[in-house]
């Protein structure tokens, strides 16, 4: 016999079971993988809902002063689409917690309004922990005004003497599903208003 001679090749035998078994572990490859990619769509849609849902109830909280010559206030305002929970409020003055609510406001005005000033403390709203602020509320801190009609060197004054020096602050606070945002002037000592809120903890 010749070396060079082919040895024949073995003939695959494609039967009707062979056939049909190959083309079901085929579908169901085909089927698994479909599966996976719609749980995967399934994932992403309800991760977009609640990053939508997350967004249409976050709360912006922030401070504002209201100055008109004849009186002078601070504002805590929510500017967000939904409530804020306050979890904590702490105020410095001189490097030593003062008052764990916006009390330490008052204080501050009563002891510059005792300094001789013309001016008067005309009220105030507390705002310490589990307090909530409804979006869009508008919370008067507190408010001084002149006495005297023809003299308002007192507000301008004391105004002036808040801007300079404010108490360090910090106020931290959450919306419905507990993601945390922390509203502090502890990195800037001169800011006390229209600071942005940062955000501390996202619940996934």
């Amino acid at each position: 016999m010749s070396e060079g001679t082919e040895q024949p090749k073995k003939k695959i035998n494609w039967t009707t079971d062979k056939i049909m078994s190959t083309s079901a572990l085929f579908i169901s490859v085909i089927s698994l993988i479909a599966l996976l990619y719609q749980s995967y769509l399934a994932r992403e849609e309800n991760r977009l809902i609640q990053m939508q849902q997350s967004a249409n109830v976050i709360p912006y909280l922030q401070f504002e002063s209201i100055y008109n010559v004849r009186s002078f206030s601070i504002h805590m305002v929510n500017k967000g689409v939904g409530p804020a929970f306050v979890k904590r409020v702490s105020f410095a003055v001189n490097d030593s917690i003062f008052d764990n609510s916006t009390k330490a406001l008052l204080y501050i005005t009563k002891e510059r309004i005792n300094r001789g000033d013309s001016i008067a403390y005309n009220g105030s709203i507390t705002i310490k922990e589990n307090t909530v602020v409804q979006p869009g509320e508008n919370i008067s801190v507190f408010e001084i005004s002149a006495i005297n009609n023809e003299n308002f060197s007192g507000v301008k004054s004391f105004k002036n003497y808040l801007n300079n020096s404010p108490p360090v602050f910090i106020l931290l606070y959450e919306d419905i599903y507990g993601n945390q945002w922390e509203l502090s002037n502890k990195e800037n000592k001169q800011d006390f208003q229209f600071l942005t809120p940062t955000l501390l903890k996202k619940i996934e």
